[in-house]
């Protein structure tokens, strides 16, 4: 109970669920604010982001998080056509911009790969 307690207590000391709310937002938004031609929905709550790929691409979550991982971005595919982006409640609106970044730099690698795909 001690340990349950003093996690509580951090948590609500430095303000973590507010911060995730508000870095929540701002990473949902960044995240629109990319190219949403591969993107079917981008959605969450605080930091729990899903991004949804297009279901009739040549790609899949699993191709995407591979490529975010190369670029030092660490996600989870979930059901073959969605990545999840959880980061930890203590992130920065620099380590979001970053992190939205890599996303963007990802997504054209994955656009490629698409392309790729296609032409086979």
């Amino acid at each position: 109970m001690a340990v349950a307690k003093a996690a509580v207590q951090t948590i609500v000391e430095e303000g973590m669920v507010e911060n995730s709310a508000k870095q929540g937002e701002l990473l949902k938004s960044e995240l629109l604010s990319l190219d949403q031609s591969l993107f079917k929905e981008v959605r969450g709550r605080g930091l729990f982001v899903g991004v949804e790929l297009k279901s009739e691409l040549h790609v899949d979550g699993n191709d995407f998080a591979k490529i975010l991982y190369k670029h030092g971005l660490l996600t989870k595919a979930t059901h073959d056509s969605t990545i999840r982006l959880a980061p930890p409640l203590v992130i920065t609106e620099q380590e979001i911009r970053q992190s939205v970044e890599i996303v963007g730099q990802g997504l054209d690698e994955l656009k490629k790969l698409n392309e790729q795909r296609a032409n086979q």
